[in-house]
């Protein structure tokens, strides 16, 4: 059935017949009695009926009037508490996430962080992809990815999280048994433990000092394509790693890692974002993880 009136119309006829005067209706909301008078018989014509019969002295519900206004009470009650449920599911944040984040930083940080959200949000679903491949959002059935590096996806938002800087680590055994790093150089009096992908090592560490570049070619008796095993080694006394700062900071901050040179040499920085699809109505439990993210990463 096609309705040619409106809500707002409505809305005025359960005013008009509670009160029985359209003057009253008008001074409350602020509008013309003519304008009140209009909507009613814009809603006279659209069903067919008199709604009200009038007097010069009164104005009363007519018996189709009377009919009308408890089913439209009733329907703008069901429509209060449709309203209300819907806002509720807004501000609700529930369901399920899928975050993808590089194998490192998603292991030895991004966890941290994801756990803190959960712990506010126990109605939160989180799958979490690690992956040192670069995954896409719509092929991958993804809501949101953590990358390092300037993204190149059309299509997609990219929110700078940080800046992940590299330190050179070592544990207090291996420095302890070992003679003191003073210059970058004195890299290549030590152990170093490298990280290596499509069977090459990384083995040129890159720094900046006073604005100019400087590296070193470094050697070692030990490389992994995991850099959680490079870590390891690290911890466990067998040399140094040239580790990004988000994937040491617990170490660190326990003890178990130093960092050397602090202060003398600026480690390579790459800039992690947070890639998410362009929606005209986010849901509210990816705007929450996406506002908690870019409050706790970094």
């Amino acid at each position: 059935m096609q309705r040619n009136y409106s809500l707002q119309d409505l809305e005025l006829l359960i005013q008009v017949a509670e009160r029985a005067n359209m003057s009253d209706v008008a001074r409350q909301l602020n509008m013309t009695t003519a304008a009140v008078s209009a909507a009613i018989k814009r809603l006279e014509r659209a069903l067919g009926v008199s709604l009200f019969e009038r007097t010069t002295r009164s104005l009363r519900l007519s018996a189709a009037g009377e009919a009308f206004i408890p089913h439209l009470q009733q329907m703008f009650g069901v429509l209060d508490v449709a309203e209300s449920e819907l806002s509720n599911l807004q501000t609700l944040v529930a369901g399920e996430i899928r975050i993808s984040a590089p194998s490192d930083l998603g292991r030895n940080y991004l966890n941290r962080v994801l756990d803190e959200f959960l712990d506010l949000h126990p109605k939160i679903k989180l799958v979490f992809h690690i992956s040192d491949y670069i995954q896409d959002l719509y092929r991958d059935e993804l809501d949101l990815v953590v990358r390092y590096g300037a993204p190149k996806d059309s299509g997609l938002i990219a929110a700078r999280l940080c800046d992940n800087r590299r330190l050179l680590v070592a544990s207090p055994s291996y420095l302890s048994n070992h003679s003191p790093l003073r210059e970058l150089n004195d890299l290549l009096n030590h152990n170093c433990l490298m990280f290596y992908r499509n069977d090459r090592p990384y083995n040129k560490w890159e720094f900046e000092r006073n604005g100019e570049s400087v590296n070193v070619n470094v050697t070692g008796d030990r490389s992994a394509n995991d850099g959680d095993m490079v870590k390891r080694w690290a911890m466990a006394g067998k040399g140094i790693a040239y580790k990004s700062q988000l994937d040491v900071k617990s170490e660190l901050e326990a003890g178990a890692l130093v960092e050397l040179l602090p202060g003398s040499y600026l480690g390579e920085s790459t800039p992690i974002y947070l890639l998410y699809k362009e929606r005209k109505y986010q849901a509210y439990r990816l705007t929450a993880l996406i506002t908690h993210l870019k409050q706790k990463v970094g």
